[in-house]
């Protein structure tokens, strides 16, 4: 069984015997510089927390299972988890088998959101289906963002499956799913029509939803967005949609006065 260590308590006191051994040798700075070195050196030194075995080597012994076990202990026990103990399960690609399917089960939000980061550091294709449930069910915050981050990342391929749950979605749901559509890099009227329709809806949230477009990169868009921008729109409204325009190989030039507008006031008076 993996032994459950802070690690970052025994290199505390690895740094200590180094100060100790350099004493007006070494100036204060110059050790916090070092940190980064001497991490990796304690990486490659024999401790006893391990038995004699250095942090590199103690968990590059052990299955993928084993050490996503040892990190979901960790967790539990309010131990710090270790670098060495996340590089030895990236380290190992046969580790995608048994995150992919841990991430099947329910867990808390810290240990489902350690796989999902192990899940991306390890290149591996994510489960669409999964994700969105992440996206848009009742999972923590930061659970749904990583997904959302995720689907992004794999949109084309994810498309289909959000097309199907979008309508169905409300609130910042629809904007998650939306941010994704944006991500699509085959163009298709399906995706440009919910993109185009939740702009226009949204009147709450014009910059979110001209940033989609802008984003999605379809030039049958600026028509839309020069509807909106010559109506009534605040200073930072209108920031957003003559930037989208631009993005989209638009202009948009009459001029406009917000002189009274208090997000304008704020911003020229910060220039100053």
């Amino acid at each position: 069984m993996i032994k459950i260590v802070n690690l970052d308590r025994a290199f505390d006191k690895y740094i200590e015997k180094y100060v100790l051994d350099n004493v007006g040798k070494v100036k204060p700075e110059e050790i916090e510089n070092k940190i980064p070195v001497l991490y990796e050196e304690f990486g490659n030194t024999a401790i006893d927390e391990l038995d004699g075995f250095t942090p590199n080597g103690y968990y590059r012994q052990f299955s993928p299972t084993e050490l996503i076990s040892a990190l979901k202990l960790h967790l539990e026990k309010d131990v710090p988890v270790s670098d060495f103990l996340i590089e030895a399960i990236t380290a190992d690609v046969s580790s995608v088998k048994t995150v992919k399917a841990m991430l099947m089960e329910e867990h808390d939000e810290q240990f489902t959101a350690y796989l999902m980061n192990i899940l991306a550091d390890l290149k591996a294709e994510i489960p669409v289906e999964r994700y969105l449930e992440f996206a848009l069910y009742d999972y923590p915050e930061n659970v749904g963002e990583l997904a959302t981050e995720a689907l992004v990342e794999n949109a084309d391929r994810a498309k289909d499956k959000v097309l199907k749950c979008f309508d169905e979605a409300e609130g910042d749901k629809k904007d998650r799913l939306s941010e994704i559509l944006s991500s699509v890099k085959n163009k298709s009227d399906d995706v440009f029509d919910k993109l185009v329709y939740e702009f226009v809806k949204n009147k709450n949230k014009i910059p979110l939803y001209a940033n989609f477009l802008a984003k999605y990169g379809d030039e049958r868009a600026i028509p839309f967005l020069k509807t909106a921008i010559e109506g009534k729109v605040n200073y930072q409204e209108f920031e957003e949609i003559k930037f989208a325009i631009e993005c989209l190989g638009g202009e948009y030039t009459e001029k406009r006065d917000f002189t009274q507008d208090a997000i304008y006031k704020k911003v020229k008076g910060n220039k100053k």
